[in-house]
């Protein structure tokens, strides 16, 4: 969505967000029918219950509430950054009080699902509201045909994206069969940077408008403003780094000072999460690509992970995927490089890269 827009035409423009509430709309409508029709085999197979309580009501907050993934998009592309903050406090602060509050004050829990429900349907009309504002009432199915033919491959890379954790969970236990605890080890130390990824992504999600608007004003913007994020997120790992060995103990107990190794290894993401290659590749449609890539990382870290997990337990798994999110950076680089002609010099300050690089790698071996 945040690529395609900027190139669309004003009237263009004004009859997209209509119709990407519409397909929303039809989508969630579509989902929680499935989810309904369903539910027998849901309950049976996938839960293991003869039944699930408050069912229906849960069905009816997710097919309201499905579309508003769109709101912050929406905002976004209004380059309404305020409003996304003011709509976040408001929107899942009252969320947490329709859940909480029927319970403290001991009323029936089906007054937390009337309660979402009731979020569900605000979340709904305001983005309706935005979309009367700017939008224009009008059915255009090429708008939407071309948005989905952009999109699959996306999609794609995200179910891809998802599936790097889901395999080492399950390596751990295929590694450490009937041992319940280095799960229970691995899946505490398996933890990126707080924070980093919702930065990061927020950070991603604005420049690939601009990417998309115009590429050549967009390269200096990521690398001047990307800067900003290494100033704050490298110091904070690297001082993770150090104090880990310190705050497990204290956070958790002492038996999860083994997590602390696998910690350290995720800690390492962080360098690739600052290198900003793919939101370039979105921006500029490359999305076959962008998914052709993340399928090669998620076979380098099957493999590596497999070998390394042999030879070095928890920490050789999580040895395996970073090496899997490093090498999906340096493939996305290269093709920039060679299909574009963008060098990483254009969108990375490479300087203070490599030098809080360095630093994050001397915190590791100090700790």
């Amino acid at each position: 969505m945040l690529s395609y827009y900027p190139g669309l035409t004003a009237q263009q423009q004004q009859r997209f967000l209509f119709n990407a509430l519409l397909l929303f709309s039809v989508l969630g409508v579509a989902i929680v029918s499935l989810a309904w029709l369903g539910r027998s085999f849901f309950w049976n197979y996938v839960v293991h219950r003869e039944q699930l309580q408050f069912y229906a009501l849960f069905l009816i907050y997710l097919g309201l509430n499905f579309p508003s993934f769109l709101i912050e998009n929406h905002l976004v592309l209004q380059q309404r950054g305020w409003a996304i903050l003011r709509y976040g406090i408001l929107s899942f602060g009252i969320q947490l009080l329709a859940m909480v509050l029927p319970v403290l004050l001991g009323w029936d829990f089906v007054y937390s699902f009337y309660g979402l429900i009731g979020v569900g349907a605000a979340r709904l009309l305001y983005l309706a509201t935005l979309v009367g504002v700017t939008g224009s009432i009008q059915f255009d199915f090429r708008l939407i045909r071309n948005w989905v033919n952009l999109a699959l491959p996306l999609i794609l890379y995200a179910i891809l994206g998802g599936l790097l954790p889901a395999f080492d969970g399950w390596l751990v236990g295929y590694l450490f069969e009937g041992d319940e605890e280095m799960f229970a080890v691995f899946r505490y130390g398996a933890q990126e940077l707080p924070l980093a990824l919702a930065l990061t992504n927020a950070f991603s999600n604005v420049m690939v408008v601009e990417v998309a608007a115009d590429i050549k004003r967009a390269l200096p913007l990521i690398k001047a403003r990307s800067l900003r994020l290494f100033h704050l997120l490298f110091p904070l790992s690297i001082l993770l780094m150090l104090l880990s060995p310190l705050l497990f103990p204290l956070i958790f107990n002492a038996d999860f000072s083994k997590s602390v190794p696998v910690f350290q290894v995720y800690l390492f993401v962080i360098i690739s999460r600052l290198v900003f290659s793919s939101t370039l590749m979105i921006g500029l449609k490359a999305n076959s690509t962008l998914t052709w890539i993340g399928g090669l990382e998620l076979l380098v870290n099957i493999g590596c992970s497999f070998y390394l997990g042999q030879k070095l337990g928890l920490v050789g798994i999580a040895l395996g995927t970073l090496i899997a999110f490093s090498f999906e950076k340096v493939m996305q680089c290269i093709y920039l490089s060679r299909k574009h002609g963008i060098s990483p010099k254009e969108y990375l300050d490479f300087r203070w890269f490599f030098g809080y690089s360095a630093l994050l790698l001397c915190a590791f071996l100090l700790s």
